[in-house]
């Protein structure tokens, strides 16, 4: 075969592959490298918003070098808005204070809730005590922002 033949044809090929390359990284490029997170904070066994809430998402890969943790906190309705959160796997951790602890929701020694990886502790802090609900492996991708509820009603372990 001639290859001035399979040259000439070949080209058109070549740089309709580059084109489409050059178009398919210029649109992932264009593609957010952050989200936002919001939605309410709640118990489903009530209807009451958790108020005042801290909510922590914890970088699962931090490092040294890098920790991708952020934090927001709930209104008086519940809701929370948390920006500029990067792709990635998060340890989330919602906390809520209570004067005694009978006030607090979940009066089990061992908790979880609805939320698959989920552990509900219920702790003395200083002169309150706190209720800390901890999600593992909790996913982030890049490119849509994320509307999650998260429900603070536990939950024996024990219960299927």
């Amino acid at each position: 075969m001639n290859s001035k033949f399979w040259g000439n044809a070949c080209t058109p090929v070549l740089l309709l592959a580059l084109f489409v390359t050059l178009c398919v990284s210029s649109l992932a490029a264009g593609e957010p490298k952050t989200v936002s997170l919001k939605g309410k904070i709640f118990r489903s066994d009530t209807g009451e918003a958790i108020s005042g809430a801290s909510i922590i998402l914890l970088d699962e890969k931090k490092s040294d070098k890098q920790d991708n943790s952020v934090e927001g906190k709930a209104d008086e309705q519940g809701n929370y808005t948390i920006a500029n959160v990067t792709a990635g796997r998060y340890t989330v951790s919602i906390r809520a204070w209570y004067k005694t602890q009978e006030e607090a929701p979940c009066q089990l020694l061992m908790a979880t809730t609805v939320e698959k990886n989920s552990t509900v502790l219920v702790a003395r802090d200083k002169d309150r005590f706190a209720q800390q609900l901890l999600i593992k492996s909790f996913s982030v991708k890049a490119g849509k922002d994320i509307v999650k509820d998260f429900d603070f009603a536990c939950k024996s372990v024990f219960e299927k």
